[in-house]
Protein backbone atom coordinates (compact mmCIF):
# COMPACT_ATOMS: atom_id res chain seq x y z
CA UNK A 1 0.00 0.00 0.00
CA UNK A 2 2.69 2.64 0.48
CA UNK A 3 4.55 1.62 -2.61
CA UNK A 4 1.89 1.80 -4.38
CA UNK A 5 1.16 5.60 -2.92
CA UNK A 6 4.90 6.23 -3.58
CA UNK A 7 4.26 4.98 -7.42
CA UNK A 8 1.21 6.89 -7.51
CA UNK A 9 2.98 10.02 -5.67
CA UNK A 10 5.81 10.14 -8.03
CA UNK A 11 3.74 10.03 -11.09
CA UNK A 12 1.96 12.87 -9.71
CA UNK A 13 5.04 14.63 -9.22
CA UNK A 14 6.05 13.95 -12.66
CA UNK A 15 2.89 14.69 -14.23
CA UNK A 16 2.91 18.61 -11.77
CA UNK A 17 6.44 19.34 -13.07
CA UNK A 18 5.56 18.57 -16.63
CA UNK A 19 2.46 21.38 -16.45
CA UNK A 20 4.78 23.53 -14.43
CA UNK A 21 7.09 23.09 -17.74
CA UNK A 22 4.12 23.76 -19.61
CA UNK A 23 3.12 26.80 -17.55
CA UNK A 24 6.48 28.84 -17.57
CA UNK A 25 6.81 28.20 -21.21
CA UNK A 26 3.51 29.64 -21.88
CA UNK A 27 4.48 32.76 -19.40
CA UNK A 28 7.78 32.98 -21.31
CA UNK A 29 6.23 33.10 -24.90
CA UNK A 30 3.72 35.65 -23.89
CA UNK A 31 6.37 37.86 -22.24
CA UNK A 32 8.39 37.87 -24.90
CA UNK A 33 5.25 38.59 -27.51
CA UNK A 34 4.55 41.27 -25.25
CA UNK A 35 7.40 42.58 -25.25
CA UNK A 36 7.51 42.38 -29.08
CA UNK A 37 4.34 43.96 -29.56
CA UNK A 38 5.76 46.57 -27.09
CA UNK A 39 8.49 47.69 -29.49
CA UNK A 40 6.37 47.65 -32.68
CA UNK A 41 4.00 49.81 -31.15
CA UNK A 42 6.88 52.13 -29.60
CA UNK A 43 8.78 51.76 -33.33
CA UNK A 44 5.12 53.01 -35.14
CA UNK A 45 4.37 55.63 -32.56
CA UNK A 46 7.81 56.74 -32.86
CA UNK A 47 7.24 57.14 -37.06
CA UNK A 48 4.17 58.21 -36.56
CA UNK A 49 5.61 61.15 -34.57
CA UNK A 50 8.67 61.90 -36.75
CA UNK A 51 6.45 61.49 -39.98
CA UNK A 52 4.26 64.34 -38.61
CA UNK A 53 6.49 66.63 -36.33
CA UNK A 54 9.49 66.92 -39.81
CA UNK A 55 12.93 68.36 -39.05
CA UNK A 56 13.17 71.67 -39.97
CA UNK A 57 16.34 72.03 -42.11
CA UNK A 58 17.53 75.45 -39.60
CA UNK A 59 17.90 72.84 -37.21
CA UNK A 60 19.75 69.71 -38.81
CA UNK A 61 22.94 68.81 -37.26
CA UNK A 62 25.62 67.85 -39.99
CA UNK A 63 26.04 64.37 -38.55
CA UNK A 64 22.13 63.59 -39.48
CA UNK A 65 23.40 64.04 -43.17
CA UNK A 66 26.51 61.45 -42.54
CA UNK A 67 26.61 57.69 -42.49
CA UNK A 68 23.89 55.72 -39.95
CA UNK A 69 26.07 54.73 -37.25
CA UNK A 70 26.24 51.06 -38.38
CA UNK A 71 28.90 52.27 -41.22
CA UNK A 72 30.33 55.55 -39.33
CA UNK A 73 31.78 53.29 -36.64
CA UNK A 74 33.43 51.06 -39.66
CA UNK A 75 37.36 51.65 -39.76
CA UNK A 76 39.16 51.96 -42.94
CA UNK A 77 38.99 48.75 -44.53
CA UNK A 78 37.07 46.87 -42.23
CA UNK A 79 33.35 45.08 -43.52
CA UNK A 80 29.69 44.81 -42.31
CA UNK A 81 27.41 42.18 -43.45
CA UNK A 82 24.52 43.85 -44.33
CA UNK A 83 20.98 42.60 -45.57
CA UNK A 84 18.85 44.17 -48.68
CA UNK A 85 15.48 44.90 -46.45
CA UNK A 86 13.08 43.50 -49.45
CA UNK A 87 15.37 40.01 -49.73
CA UNK A 88 16.61 38.77 -46.32
CA UNK A 89 18.93 35.99 -47.91
CA UNK A 90 20.89 38.47 -50.18
CA UNK A 91 23.47 39.33 -48.47
CA UNK A 92 26.12 41.62 -49.38
CA UNK A 93 29.08 43.68 -47.63
CA UNK A 94 29.89 47.19 -47.04
CA UNK A 95 33.42 48.26 -46.72
CA UNK A 96 35.12 52.03 -45.49
CA UNK A 97 37.44 52.77 -48.61
CA UNK A 98 37.82 56.34 -47.16
CA UNK A 99 38.05 58.50 -43.77
CA UNK A 100 37.37 61.67 -45.62
CA UNK A 101 35.23 61.95 -47.12
CA UNK A 102 33.10 59.47 -45.54
CA UNK A 103 32.97 56.34 -48.41
CA UNK A 104 31.81 53.01 -48.36
CA UNK A 105 31.64 50.26 -51.04
CA UNK A 106 28.68 48.09 -51.16
CA UNK A 107 29.80 44.93 -52.60
CA UNK A 108 27.17 42.70 -54.61
CA UNK A 109 24.38 44.51 -53.78
CA UNK A 110 22.96 44.07 -56.72
CA UNK A 111 22.29 41.19 -58.75
CA UNK A 112 23.48 40.83 -61.86
CA UNK A 113 19.86 40.11 -63.34
CA UNK A 114 19.01 43.40 -61.84
CA UNK A 115 22.44 44.73 -63.55
CA UNK A 116 20.79 43.97 -66.80
CA UNK A 117 17.10 44.71 -65.96
CA UNK A 118 18.13 48.65 -65.63
CA UNK A 119 20.79 48.49 -68.54
CA UNK A 120 17.33 47.05 -70.56
CA UNK A 121 14.80 49.49 -69.02
CA UNK A 122 17.68 52.51 -69.89
CA UNK A 123 17.99 51.40 -73.19
CA UNK A 124 14.31 51.43 -73.83
CA UNK A 125 13.46 54.42 -72.69
CA UNK A 126 15.25 56.36 -75.33
CA UNK A 127 18.71 57.61 -74.13
CA UNK A 128 19.82 60.78 -74.66
CA UNK A 129 23.09 62.80 -74.99
CA UNK A 130 24.33 63.92 -71.25
CA UNK A 131 25.70 66.98 -71.59
CA UNK A 132 26.79 69.07 -68.27
CA UNK A 133 27.82 72.73 -68.66
CA UNK A 134 30.99 73.43 -66.43
CA UNK A 135 33.52 76.17 -66.97
CA UNK A 136 32.99 78.89 -70.05
CA UNK A 137 30.48 76.44 -71.15
CA UNK A 138 32.21 73.73 -72.34
CA UNK A 139 31.10 70.26 -71.50
CA UNK A 140 32.47 68.47 -68.47
CA UNK A 141 31.03 64.94 -69.07
CA UNK A 142 31.82 63.73 -73.05
CA UNK A 143 30.99 60.40 -74.81
CA UNK A 144 28.31 59.69 -72.72
CA UNK A 145 24.36 58.99 -72.97
CA UNK A 146 21.47 59.28 -70.59
CA UNK A 147 18.50 58.07 -68.85
CA UNK A 148 16.29 59.00 -65.98
CA UNK A 149 14.49 56.05 -64.51
CA UNK A 150 11.29 56.62 -62.56
CA UNK A 151 10.24 53.98 -60.00
CA UNK A 152 6.72 55.61 -60.68
CA UNK A 153 6.84 55.19 -64.29
CA UNK A 154 9.33 52.49 -65.10
CA UNK A 155 8.11 48.98 -66.40
CA UNK A 156 10.10 47.79 -63.37
CA UNK A 157 8.66 49.81 -61.17
CA UNK A 158 8.86 46.96 -58.01
CA UNK A 159 12.49 45.88 -58.82
CA UNK A 160 13.11 50.20 -59.07
CA UNK A 161 11.27 50.69 -56.22
CA UNK A 162 12.70 47.87 -53.73
CA UNK A 163 16.12 48.89 -54.37
CA UNK A 164 15.59 52.69 -53.39
CA UNK A 165 13.86 51.63 -50.27
CA UNK A 166 16.68 49.36 -49.80
CA UNK A 167 19.21 51.45 -50.37
CA UNK A 168 17.67 54.29 -48.75
CA UNK A 169 16.90 52.36 -45.04
CA UNK A 170 20.76 51.27 -45.07
CA UNK A 171 22.15 54.65 -45.69
CA UNK A 172 20.44 57.58 -44.49
CA UNK A 173 19.42 58.05 -40.91
CA UNK A 174 15.99 57.83 -39.98
CA UNK A 175 15.80 61.43 -39.00
CA UNK A 176 16.53 62.61 -42.40
CA UNK A 177 14.07 59.85 -44.45
CA UNK A 178 11.26 61.36 -42.36
CA UNK A 179 11.88 64.82 -42.73
CA UNK A 180 9.61 67.57 -44.50
CA UNK A 181 12.54 68.83 -47.14
CA UNK A 182 14.11 64.87 -48.28
CA UNK A 183 13.65 63.21 -51.51
CA UNK A 184 15.46 60.54 -54.01
CA UNK A 185 15.43 61.53 -57.14
CA UNK A 186 14.80 59.13 -59.76
CA UNK A 187 17.89 56.61 -60.73
CA UNK A 188 20.09 58.11 -63.25
CA UNK A 189 21.86 55.95 -65.66
CA UNK A 190 24.87 56.35 -67.97
CA UNK A 191 26.61 55.03 -70.83
CA UNK A 192 29.90 55.81 -71.34
CA UNK A 193 31.72 55.15 -74.40
CA UNK A 194 35.42 54.70 -74.73
CA UNK A 195 37.22 57.83 -74.09
CA UNK A 196 34.08 59.23 -72.29
CA UNK A 197 34.54 61.04 -68.76
CA UNK A 198 33.46 63.12 -66.36
CA UNK A 199 35.80 66.20 -65.48
CA UNK A 200 36.26 66.96 -61.21
CA UNK A 201 33.16 68.28 -59.73
CA UNK A 202 31.00 68.09 -56.94
CA UNK A 203 27.85 66.78 -56.84
CA UNK A 204 26.69 69.89 -54.67
CA UNK A 205 23.98 70.93 -52.68
CA UNK A 206 21.11 69.61 -51.95
CA UNK A 207 22.55 66.43 -52.69
CA UNK A 208 23.95 64.86 -49.41
CA UNK A 209 24.49 61.64 -50.46
CA UNK A 210 25.77 60.20 -53.94
CA UNK A 211 25.30 56.06 -54.42
CA UNK A 212 27.20 55.25 -57.76
CA UNK A 213 26.05 51.36 -59.07
CA UNK A 214 28.97 49.96 -61.39
CA UNK A 215 26.33 47.79 -63.95
CA UNK A 216 28.88 45.95 -65.89
CA UNK A 217 32.16 46.14 -63.16
CA UNK A 218 33.89 49.26 -65.75
CA UNK A 219 34.74 51.85 -63.09
CA UNK A 220 37.11 54.94 -63.06
CA UNK A 221 35.85 56.86 -60.08
CA UNK A 222 38.70 58.75 -58.42
CA UNK A 223 38.50 61.03 -55.80
CA UNK A 224 41.70 63.50 -55.90
CA UNK A 225 41.77 64.31 -51.89
CA UNK A 226 40.21 61.50 -50.20
CA UNK A 227 42.57 60.59 -47.09
CA UNK A 228 42.77 56.97 -46.78
CA UNK A 229 43.60 56.65 -42.87
CA UNK A 230 46.20 59.01 -42.17
CA UNK A 231 47.31 59.30 -45.06
CA UNK A 232 46.93 62.78 -47.02
CA UNK A 233 47.30 63.02 -50.76
CA UNK A 234 47.86 67.16 -49.58
CA UNK A 235 51.16 65.69 -48.46
CA UNK A 236 52.41 64.69 -51.51
CA UNK A 237 51.86 67.72 -53.79
CA UNK A 238 55.13 69.38 -54.22
CA UNK A 239 53.93 72.85 -54.52
CA UNK A 240 53.25 72.39 -50.83
CA UNK A 241 48.83 73.05 -50.26
CA UNK A 242 47.58 72.66 -47.16
CA UNK A 243 44.43 71.31 -46.57
CA UNK A 244 43.21 74.73 -45.44
CA UNK A 245 44.28 76.48 -48.74
CA UNK A 246 42.75 73.48 -51.25
CA UNK A 247 39.61 73.88 -49.11
CA UNK A 248 39.41 77.70 -49.49
CA UNK A 249 40.23 77.58 -52.87
CA UNK A 250 37.64 75.19 -53.76
CA UNK A 251 34.64 77.52 -51.90
CA UNK A 252 35.91 80.20 -54.12
CA UNK A 253 35.45 78.42 -57.22
CA UNK A 254 32.40 76.79 -56.07
CA UNK A 255 30.93 79.93 -55.89
CA UNK A 256 31.57 80.18 -59.73
CA UNK A 257 30.69 76.93 -60.45
CA UNK A 258 34.00 76.01 -61.17
CA UNK A 259 36.48 73.48 -60.17
CA UNK A 260 38.15 71.48 -63.06
CA UNK A 261 40.36 74.42 -63.54
CA UNK A 262 41.40 74.86 -60.64
CA UNK A 263 42.98 72.19 -60.26
CA UNK A 264 45.12 72.06 -63.43
CA UNK A 265 48.24 73.39 -61.74
CA UNK A 266 48.06 71.01 -58.76
CA UNK A 267 49.48 68.11 -60.53
CA UNK A 268 47.48 65.44 -58.87
CA UNK A 269 47.66 62.08 -60.45
CA UNK A 270 45.39 59.20 -60.20
CA UNK A 271 46.87 56.11 -58.44
CA UNK A 272 48.64 58.89 -56.67
CA UNK A 273 46.90 60.66 -55.28
CA UNK A 274 43.62 59.79 -53.34
CA UNK A 275 41.70 56.62 -54.03
CA UNK A 276 40.49 55.16 -57.52
CA UNK A 277 38.10 52.82 -58.44
CA UNK A 278 39.29 50.36 -60.85
CA UNK A 279 38.33 47.03 -62.69
CA UNK A 280 39.38 43.98 -60.89
CA UNK A 281 41.05 42.93 -63.91
CA UNK A 282 42.88 45.88 -63.73
CA UNK A 283 43.76 45.75 -60.02
CA UNK A 284 45.18 42.43 -60.80
CA UNK A 285 47.36 43.72 -63.14
CA UNK A 286 48.74 45.94 -60.69
CA UNK A 287 49.53 43.03 -58.41
CA UNK A 288 46.19 43.34 -56.37
CA UNK A 289 47.76 46.06 -53.68
CA UNK A 290 45.88 46.76 -50.37
CA UNK A 291 43.95 50.09 -50.45
CA UNK A 292 46.36 51.40 -47.52
CA UNK A 293 49.15 51.17 -49.79
CA UNK A 294 47.60 52.16 -52.64
CA UNK A 295 44.99 53.94 -52.74
CA UNK A 296 42.97 51.91 -55.19
CA UNK A 297 39.79 49.93 -54.89
CA UNK A 298 38.56 46.85 -57.27
CA UNK A 299 34.88 47.19 -58.16
CA UNK A 300 32.23 43.89 -59.96
CA UNK A 301 29.20 44.04 -61.59
CA UNK A 302 26.80 44.78 -58.95
CA UNK A 303 28.76 46.81 -56.35
CA UNK A 304 27.87 50.57 -55.57
CA UNK A 305 30.45 53.17 -54.34
CA UNK A 306 28.61 55.11 -51.40
CA UNK A 307 29.96 58.73 -50.17
CA UNK A 308 28.38 61.23 -48.44
CA UNK A 309 28.66 65.22 -49.98
CA UNK A 310 28.70 67.12 -46.39
CA UNK A 311 31.40 67.73 -44.04
CA UNK A 312 29.69 66.39 -40.71
CA UNK A 313 32.22 67.51 -38.29
CA UNK A 314 33.49 71.14 -38.63
CA UNK A 315 35.32 72.82 -35.56
CA UNK A 316 33.20 76.00 -35.57
CA UNK A 317 29.55 73.99 -35.62
CA UNK A 318 28.86 74.94 -32.21
CA UNK A 319 28.66 78.84 -32.99
CA UNK A 320 25.26 78.35 -34.42
CA UNK A 321 26.23 80.24 -37.41
CA UNK A 322 22.84 82.08 -38.77
CA UNK A 323 21.93 84.08 -42.07
CA UNK A 324 19.55 87.12 -41.21
CA UNK A 325 16.32 85.38 -41.11
CA UNK A 326 17.84 83.81 -37.92
CA UNK A 327 17.83 80.04 -40.63
CA UNK A 328 20.91 78.33 -39.82
CA UNK A 329 23.40 78.25 -42.49
CA UNK A 330 23.38 74.87 -44.47
CA UNK A 331 26.18 72.58 -44.05
CA UNK A 332 29.33 73.01 -45.97
CA UNK A 333 29.79 70.49 -48.85
CA UNK A 334 33.12 68.32 -48.15
CA UNK A 335 36.09 69.65 -50.15
CA UNK A 336 37.25 65.69 -50.09
CA UNK A 337 34.00 64.59 -52.02
CA UNK A 338 35.25 66.27 -54.92
CA UNK A 339 35.35 62.88 -57.50
CA UNK A 340 36.31 62.58 -61.38
CA UNK A 341 35.01 59.88 -63.61
CA UNK A 342 38.22 59.28 -65.23
CA UNK A 343 38.13 58.05 -69.46
CA UNK A 344 36.59 54.76 -69.84
CA UNK A 345 39.74 52.46 -71.71
CA UNK A 346 37.75 49.45 -71.66
CA UNK A 347 34.95 50.12 -73.71
CA UNK A 348 31.55 51.20 -72.86
CA UNK A 349 31.01 51.78 -69.21
CA UNK A 350 27.43 51.62 -67.16
CA UNK A 351 26.87 52.88 -63.91
CA UNK A 352 23.60 54.03 -61.85
CA UNK A 353 23.62 57.29 -59.66
CA UNK A 354 21.25 57.66 -56.63
CA UNK A 355 20.99 60.67 -55.27
CA UNK A 356 19.80 61.64 -51.87
CA UNK A 357 18.25 64.95 -51.70
CA UNK A 358 17.86 67.81 -48.10
CA UNK A 359 17.35 71.18 -48.39
CA UNK A 360 15.05 73.70 -50.40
Amino acid sequence: MVLHISVYSNRHLLKMQKQMQTKRQTQRMLQSTTRTAFWIILLLHLQSYCISHPIPFSQCHPSMLGPPPTLSSLSLGQTLILHRLSDTHHTFTAERISNEPNAFLLRNVLTKEECRDIIQEALTSNMTAAETRGEEENSSRRQSSVAWLSSDKSTSTSMLSLLQNDVNSILVNPQITSAEHFRIEPLQVLQYQKGGMFVPHHDGHPRFLTVIHYLNGVAGTWFPFAKVDAVDPLDFLEEGYTAAEVREQFYQTRQNEGVASSMENMNVVPGTHGIVLVERDVWAEMGSPSLEESGIVPVDAGDALVFYNYETNYEDDDKKESNEDGIRIPPREDWRALHAGLPSMKGSKWIANHWFRYGE
